[in-house]
């Protein structure tokens, strides 16, 4: 008898640890599962970039009912057969708060950077729960080149590492343009030329570096562009040059 109720309370100790160890891999499928499509579409942005193939950057803003949603990111969809409008689905997906939220209207943002695209994307397709498709077709005529700057750094020691490391940090502060936070670059060095001898005794090198951002930055508005014109004054004078007769 004592035997068999011992058997009894090991089975029903064996019991309990699954139905825990159940409870506890119910409650992980339940989290990742919290995982929503976000209500409203706002803006759909896109760079199509010359590469070969090219690359596709694609930021995405959406709304959502209250604060406190994380986890927000795009979800690509694979398909067994490409699509025959040419036309890539996404969702943008966001998780919910689980606590108490700021009952406030918010907006919740997401990116996706897809190298290598394929020929047969035409445009994308960007789904939310309600009011939410936006359809955005590119002009594959027209595909933009990388948004590329300069940045200067001189040594008047002739040190290499000085000028590069003043060029660097010229391109580290222009990494937060825009209010960009998390931005990252590539570069290169494109030129070095330096100077020496002389009765000053020069020894003057620079450094010059071409840098690519992502996400990109604004294209730059021409010098041309910039240049205020200013008003004639009541002592100046305008006139008009006429062409040489032929």
């Amino acid at each position: 008898m004592k035997s068999t109720k011992q058997l009894k309370i090991v089975l029903l100790a064996v019991a309990c640890v699954w139905a825990s160890t159940s409870l506890v891999q119910a409650d992980k499928k339940k989290s990742k599962s919290e995982t929503i499509t976000v209500e409203k579409i706002l803006s759909v942005s896109h760079q199509l970039q010359k590469s070969k193939p090219p690359t596709l950057i694609l930021d995405v803003v959406g709304e959502v009912p209250t604060g406190g949603y994380t986890d927000v990111h795009l979800d690509r969809a694979v398909y067994v057969k490409p699509p025959e409008d040419g036309i890539q689905d996404y969702y943008l997906k966001a998780k919910p708060p689980t606590g108490i939220a700021i009952t406030v209207i918010s907006e919740v943002k997401a990116s996706d950077v897809w190298t290598d695209l394929p020929a047969w994307v035409k445009g994308v397709r960007v789904h939310g729960k309600n009011q939410g498709v936006k359809v955005i077709h590119f002009d594959q005529g027209h595909e933009m080149e990388p948004i590329r700057r300069t940045f200067t750094g001189v040594s008047s020691k002739g040190s290499f590492e000085e000028a590069l490391s003043t060029a660097l940090a010229k391109l580290n502060r222009a990494l937060g343009e825009g209010g960009v936070m998390d931005a990252t670059s590539s570069w290169k060095v494109v030129r070095t030329s330096g100077q020496t001898g002389g009765i000053a005794g020069l020894n003057q090198i620079k450094v010059v570096i071409s840098a690519e951002r992502q996400p990109p930055w604004q294209k730059e508005q021409s010098r041309k562009q910039d240049r205020k014109i200013k008003p004639v004054g009541k002592n100046q004078s305008t006139r008009e040059i006429k062409p040489l007769a032929q």
